[in-house]
């Protein structure tokens, strides 16, 4: 697209403001297909100037913040509200403790400016293989809380994405919050390869989770972002991680597993090898840090 393009006016459409949840489920029952949500706005105003979306109906959420944002810790899980913006995940004392790879992956988000303003919602729905908050939700076997107005249904985050810039999400639904289960000793952590440290979309991004006892890995999950058409669960090295020691080798062989794993392409940001070797390079290190944090060598 050329400068100017983007610079051309935005196409007309009609914007409503629901008071509460009746009104925002009977308007997406209503319009369907043919509405888009805005909640931060980080990503649909852009849509929206560089014409890739032309919506017959925008709908914003602000009224509904109070209902659909902030985060609760219950004896089982940690609830966040899909309108909780990234700086509240990345300061959030619980989210930092209990789910320490998303409270890393928040702080990475854009600028200041757009942590301020992009909620943990949006990122999801706008299903970008990039996206910086799934892969650390993938491995703490988060779930997504959907409504519409028929009913509610709720769905593992790995199952959600369905393609490039694809999701499950169903025209009539808006995601309400999403649930990490509270686990008993797992630690995590996130990492991403990128050409600069804020306002660019990962080159690569993985994201380590498990329960490290003595000197073996017990249960264990790896998610990695930008190297397939969706952020992906990593089966084959999570199960090679589960059971195995924590010794230089076995790391090894569990990086060199999840590079094999991944599907990445060719583009303007990287080689589709370079990105291999980074999901290596960055899975041998995530792990470490996990380690280190269930050892309390690193806070």
């Amino acid at each position: 697209m050329k400068s100017f393009q983007y610079l051309a006016p935005i196409a007309p459409f009609n914007y409503l403001r629901p008071n509460d949840m009746t009104e925002l489920l009977e308007a997406l029952n209503q319009y369907g297909s043919k509405a888009k949500l805005i909640a931060g706005g980080t990503d649909l105003t852009i849509a929206l100037k560089l014409h890739s979306i032309n919506p017959e109906t925008i709908i914003d959420l602000s009224r509904l913040r109070p209902t659909l944002s902030g985060i609760s810790l219950t004896k089982n899980s940690l609830r966040i509200g899909a309108m909780t913006t990234y700086t509240e995940l990345e300061l959030n004392p619980s989210v930092k403790r209990f789910a320490r790879a998303l409270s890393e992956a928040a702080s990475q988000v854009g600028t200041y400016q757009i942590r301020n303003l992009g909620t943990i919602g949006a990122n999801l729905a706008n299903g970008s293989p990039a996206a910086d908050t799934a892969p650390p939700l993938i491995t703490l076997s988060a779930k997504v809380n959907l409504q519409s107005k028929s009913g509610e249904r709720t769905m593992a985050v790995e199952d959600f994405f369905t393609g490039v810039k694809k999701t499950a999400i169903h025209p009539d639904e808006v995601i309400t919050s999403i649930e990490i289960p509270q686990t008993q000793g797992v630690s995590s952590y996130w990492m991403r390869a990128a050409k600069r440290n804020e306002n660019v979309i990962s080159v690569v991004s993985v994201a380590v989770a498990s329960q490290v006892k003595g000197n073996d890995f017990g249960t264990s999950r790896i998610a990695l972002g930008a190297v397939a058409p969706t952020p992906i669960l990593a089966k084959k090295s999570s199960e090679q991680l589960t059971g195995s020691p924590v010794t230089e080798e076995a790391i090894g062989a569990v990086a060199k597993c999840a590079g094999d794993e991944s599907k990445p392409i060719t583009d303007v940001r990287a080689s589709a090898e370079y990105r291999r070797q980074l999901v290596r390079v960055l899975t041998r290190r995530s792990i470490k840090k996990v380690v280190n944090i269930a050892r309390g060598i690193q806070q």
